[in-house]
């Protein structure tokens, strides 16, 4: 399995990162410098791809290589994956060969496919200049750190990326070590988080596709797991949802940018459940709260263009929905700095550092009592309950003509949704789908108010834009139709509070 970290720099800085004074000190022997060629092997329909597996020949000086990976697995930061290589005699791939060495069988399935090693080409090439040196870290820790710079080149279409990029791959040891090595080199030389490898750069330039949006995958839990191991599983789920989506919101995709946030959501949600028993240093909540709030400006504007305005009857709203989606799409593009700065690179470093390197520890270790040592079937009620409490808490106050206060509703339905879904795999089946169903509906119903009332935030600003009259019409239409929508409010968040998970 190879564990990796891939961080990309600019082309202006690549001589300054091969002459960085850590990676001399650190160095166990001078660094070799390698010109490599790899050619990547597919069918003219991707089949390898579509499979998860990606089929290299590498030329370095006289020596061909063949090596087969797996897609990654886990966090689209950190790089996990099966890898296997054997040398050729000469340019040719021989699937069969390496295929001897695959253990998985549906995988040597595929490598011994005909259907498939008949008709493999090749796709595309990466050229590249790579200095590599062997790390050696306190505790025995070994990291081998490469550096490389050149280009992808598709074949057939012309297309081409360059490449810049830093790889940190774990020998031995904890890969919370490559985290903390890749921050100590960001606070020198700019770097980002490579959320994709090579190979799916060289795909990406095969396909005419923007990436998809990713939404949270469930949460697997295991009965005898301890609190602290769910807790980290949990987070790093959160994570992965927040990671899969900034390709897509580099291409400024609305949707993409909504998952994105929706993971970072769930990530809070899942910091503030836990906040007694692990609290995160005021600079990871600082980031957080940076990050939601970059994040949330631009979705106000994506769903006032593409859901508020066309619901609206009375009035032709075109015009409004492209002021709207004007003023969204400045906003989509001003994430791009954002997620290109050193502070998000610095934050998704540290985050994933104190999620895999269980950082809520004290350095003595956990003593026995702590509440994160215990099994996670029994540390999960109190916070269920906690939950609970504060939904019905805020649900007996509530004015349901207070936006606001419904909004605090909303957030504490949605905390409570996150719970469950969260701890899922270790509660009674048949009551945590009720009870969750229960919750996404009225939260639907709470979220519709909550996209009028920011509708009308936001409305005055197409107001003052050229927009007068329909603008106001439109205020009026939606502070009318959430006056109406509370409407029985009231008794569908009554059945919220009656209900009980554990």
């Amino acid at each position: 399995m190879e564990t990796e970290l891939k961080l990309k720099l600019a082309a202006a800085d690549v001589v300054r990162m091969r002459e960085h004074p850590l990676l001399a000190e650190l160095s166990t022997a001078e660094p070799r410098e390698h010109d490599l060629t790899d050619t990547y092997y597919d069918t003219p329909t991707l089949d390898l791809w579509r499979a998860g597996l990606t089929l290299r020949v590498r030329r370095d000086g006289d020596a061909w290589i063949q090596t087969v990976k797996t897609a990654s697995t886990g966090s689209p930061v950190l790089h996990e994956r099966g890898e296997w290589e054997s040398p050729l005699a000469g340019e040719q791939p021989d699937p069969a060969e390496i295929a001897r060495q695959v253990k998985p069988q549906r995988l040597r399935d595929i490598l011994l496919d005909p259907d498939i090693t008949g008709q493999l080409q090749p796709v595309f090439t990466n050229t590249t200049h790579r200095t590599t040196w062997d790390i050696a870290l306190p505790g025995g820790q070994l990291v081998e750190c490469a550096l490389d710079s050149g280009s992808i080149d598709a074949n057939g279409n012309g297309r081409s990326a360059q490449i810049g990029e830093l790889e940190l791959e774990l020998k031995r040891g904890n890969p919370t070590r490559l985290f903390e090595l890749a921050l100590q080199l960001h606070q020198d030389i700019p770097l980002e988080v490579a959320n994709d490898s090579k190979a799916a750069r060289g795909y990406a330039l095969l396909q005419d596709k923007a990436p998809a949006p990713v939404k949270a995958t469930p949460v697997r839990l295991v009965r005898k797991m301890r609190m602290e191991d769910a807790l980290q599983c949990m987070g790093l789920n959160c994570m992965a949802q927040i990671e899969s989506n900034v390709p897509g919101v580099l291409v400024q995709s609305a949707e993409s940018l909504h998952q994105m946030r929706v993971g970072l959501r769930r990530l809070r949600a899942l910091l503030d459940m836990f906040r007694d028993l692990a609290p995160l240093p005021p600079e990871l909540e600082d980031g957080l709260d940076w990050l939601s709030g970059e994040l949330g400006a631009t979705r106000d504007w994506d769903v006032l263009a593409d859901t508020t305005l066309p619901a609206i009857s009375g009035i032709a709203t075109h015009a409004l929905q492209a002021a709207a989606r004007e003023q969204a799409r400045v906003l989509h593009k001003n994430m791009l700095p954002t997620l290109h700065s050193p502070r998000y690179t610095q934050l998704m470093l540290q985050m994933n550092g104190w999620l895999r390197g269980r950082q809520w520890r004290p350095a003595s270790g956990l003593p026995k009592d702590d509440p994160l040592t215990q099994p996670a079937l029994d540390g999960l009620v109190p916070l269920i309950r906690k939950a609970s409490r504060r939904l019905r808490k805020r649900i007996d106050a509530l004015d349901e003509h207070d936006a606001p206060a419904r909004h605090r509703v909303r957030i504490a339905a949605k905390k409570a949704r996150y719970a469950a879904e969260f701890f899922r795999d270790l509660l009674p089946k048949k009551e945590v789908k009720a009870y969750i169903g229960c919750l996404s509906s009225v939260q639907d119903r709470l979220g519709h108010l909550n996209d009028l009332a920011v509708a009308g935030r936001l409305l005055p600003v197409l107001e003052n834009s050229g927009h007068a009259h329909d603008a106001a019409y439109a205020r009026g239409w939606v502070g009318g139709t959430a006056c109406a929508a509370t409407h029985g409010l009231r008794d569908a968040l009554k059945k919220v509070a009656r209900m009980k998970l554990a």
